[in-house]
């Protein structure tokens, strides 16, 4: 009786929106209130539980070598990529967690979290959809969020670099850049098939390694380049509105002030892109730590 009792309340908060997404009602969700157990680097996969959540997702581990970004040859050394970009189950755990349980008070202190979205994103379809990729995030937004998330895992994560962006599409996508609409179409949502929008991440075949959406659906941020935080942010990829042409590993777009042009802060928002709404991330590790 009392398990029905506390599944009707629960399915009635649900019901009211009062209780955020991936974050735990009572019985729901397994203990992981323990320190996360550390990863073995010499497996292929492993999937990242958020501690005190039912969030969870994949890593793929992509082999070292090299590759040409804007005319320079660069040397990679294996890492591990997220399977999927960042979905919005995951970033509302991070957007939503004002008390910044779990980590210690010097890391809840540093980390900032994200503004409320200011009307744009009712505009936008799948914001806000737990398994769609979050969109419309700035540079700064998808950093902040991979400090949080590296906090509560105790597993060190960030963006990738440009050039482990561009060596695991390749190793993904060998020939993209001369796919027909009907290849390409298998695996990225881009103009040509998306109908003007994004969709679930994972909706689509993988890549050769096992990525999901690495081209097209949402555009994916990367680590500042050498040029440092100031540098213009670069997303790279192509997205569901980039054409065939702009979908493939060597395709890469800077910020725009077009990107913020709706939005009536002055300053421009350090959180969100309010006309830029086939912008996401996804986040990758270091082997070994």
């Amino acid at each position: 009786m009392r398990s029905l009792v506390m599944g009707s309340i629960i399915f009635l908060f649900v019901g009211l929106g009062l209780v955020p997404l991936g974050l735990d009602v009572e019985n729901e969700a397994p203990d992981r209130s323990a320190a996360p157990a550390p990863l073995d680097d010499s497996a292929e996969t492993y999937t990242e539980s958020i501690p005190k959540t039912l969030v969870e997702f994949d890593m793929v581990r992509v082999p070292g070598g090299s590759v040409t970004v804007n005319g320079e040859e660069r040397t990679v050394d294996a890492f591990w990529m997220a399977r999927t970009e960042v979905r919005w189950d995951a970033f509302d755990t991070y957007r939503l967690d004002e008390d910044m349980e779990g980590l210690d008070e010097a890391e809840a202190d540093a980390i900032s979290l994200p503004s409320k979205p200011y009307g744009f994103g009712n505009e936008i379809p799948g914001f806000g959809q737990e398994e769609y990729p979050a969109l419309a995030v700035t540079r700064n937004a998808a950093q902040q969020y991979a400090r949080w998330l590296s906090g509560k895992t105790e597993h060190s994560y960030r963006l990738p670099t440009p050039a482990e962006w561009k060596h695991a599409c390749q190793l993904g996508y060998d020939g993209a850049q001369n796919w027909g609409a009907n290849q390409l179409g298998e695996r990225a949502w881009y103009q040509g098939n998306a109908d003007e929008e994004a969709h679930p991440a994972a909706s689509l075949a993988p890549s050769d390694i096992g990525v999901y959406d690495q081209l097209g659906n949402a555009a994916e941020h990367v680590r500042p380049t050498d040029a440092g935080e100031d540098s213009t942010p670069q997303v790279w990829g192509g997205s569901y509105q980039s054409s065939a042409d702009e979908t493939h590993c060597s395709a890469h777009q800077q910020k725009l002030p077009a990107w913020q042009e709706s939005d009536p802060q002055l300053p421009k928002s350090q959180w969100w892109l309010s006309d830029a709404p086939f912008v996401g991330f996804r986040v990758v590790r270091t082997v070994s730590n």
